[in-house]
């Protein structure tokens, strides 16, 4: 059976359950407490060094990266396809993969943690926060962690962020505007890995950016009613 290392908040592990569910196939899932940074205990960086979710383990295979999961998971188990069969469309199926890597996994960090670690975050003691940033592999998330735990972030500096996304969902309209999924006729990997940040906008207050984009509004509106989305999503 398959097991995944995931975080129930994180938008990687969301694209990588929705991508399980969406195949039909069993798994076990080891869930992690990211406030409570349980990624970087010994037993889980004996799993992944990097202190990163999601991690899939499949017998004697064990995958990190929530993309490279994703197109492992299409590879192994082609049942109920999310990958078109011409490489064309194969290929506009992982320029959305990418980009989706590239910017809004990044651009969603600092509102997100505004909106969902900072609460926690200022209740910390310096010595409780040392330590935990000490442990942290990647120095820039723990320099996140220390300033949403301490100064935070102006409006003006999550402001770029905000714009970022605001492009990614132009994007979308502009794609969605002659298919009903981003990457042509056929619900895809696209559709997947992008589901998550659409999702975590409306968690963070920033919904009225959907609204206002008719087709995104629309995509959503299908994803949000897929098992497979709800299934990934419940916690």
């Amino acid at each position: 059976m398959i097991e995944l290392y995931h975080a129930w908040n994180s938008t990687c592990s969301q694209k990588v359950r929705i991508c399980i569910e969406e195949k039909g196939l069993s798994w076990a899932g080891h869930v992690l407490n990211l406030r409570r940074f349980d990624q970087v205990r010994p037993e889980f960086l004996a799993i992944n060094p990097a202190a990163m979710v999601p991690v899939l383990i499949d017998g004697g295979v064990k995958v990190t990266e929530s993309r490279i999961i994703n197109e492992y998971l299409e590879d192994a188990y082609p049942q109920a396809p999310l990958l078109p069969k011409l490489a064309a469309g194969r290929a506009a199926v992982r320029i959305w993969t990418k980009y989706v890597d590239d910017v809004p996994t990044e651009a969603v960090k600092i509102p997100s943690f505004m909106k969902n670690i900072r609460p926690q975050a200022v209740q910390m003691s310096d010595e409780e926060l040392d330590a935990a940033v000490r442990m942290m592999p990647d120095k820039g998330k723990a320099a996140r962690w220390r300033r949403a735990a301490r100064e935070g972030y102006t409006d003006a500096e999550i402001r770029p962020s905000v714009d970022q996304l605001g492009d990614m969902l132009d994007r979308m309209e502009s794609a969605l505007a002659s298919s009903p999924w981003l990457a042509g006729p056929d619900y895809t990997l696209a559709d997947v890995d992008v589901a998550p940040f659409v999702h975590r906008l409306v968690q963070i207050d920033l919904a009225p950016m959907i609204a206002g984009r008719p087709h995104v509004a629309g995509w959503y509106a299908r994803v949000a009613a897929r098992p497979a989305f709800v299934a990934a999503m419940s916690y």
